[in-house]
């Protein structure tokens, strides 16, 4: 059944979609195609960045529908580059281990992609994710 306008007979027009709901689609397709697209733009572009640690901790991320899904890794802690997960050979049961590996006031040289390194750390000023670490002798 199609509405008709009452003195022409023809079908009535729909009002034009409003600007602000148009800008609100656009911005909430975008952020969820960077979201999925955070894998792949995380693994090019790695630069290696050298930081001193303060300390390393044990730390589990979650994401997915309420909390759902779990990620192992280690949260570190350094002076020069604030915090950074690492999450690369880390699991539930080597979490302890992994974490106590990191020697305090040591240099440690962590590899960032692209995207931990310029969209994580530098303007959402979130926790940046390592694709993989060293201790600098």
């Amino acid at each position: 059944m199609t509405t008709t306008d009452d003195r022409s007979g023809k079908p009535a027009e729909r009002p034009p979609l409003k600007w602000y709901w148009k800008l609100t689609g656009c911005l909430f397709f975008g952020y969820a195609i960077l979201y999925m697209l955070m894998p792949a733009l995380n693994s090019f572009g790695i630069e290696s960045i050298r930081c001193e640690v303060i300390s390393a901790k044990p730390y589990t991320s979650s994401g997915g529908t309420r909390g759902s899904a779990s990620t192992a890794g280690v949260l570190v802690e350094t002076t020069n580059c604030g915090k950074i997960h690492v999450s690369q050979g880390v699991a539930f049961d080597n979490q302890e281990e992994v974490a106590a590996s990191f020697k305090a006031s040591s240099e440690y040289e962590f590899d960032l992609g692209w995207f931990s390194r310029v969209v994580t750390k530098d303007i959402t000023h979130d926790i940046p994710s390592a694709q993989g670490y060293r201790l600098v002798e």
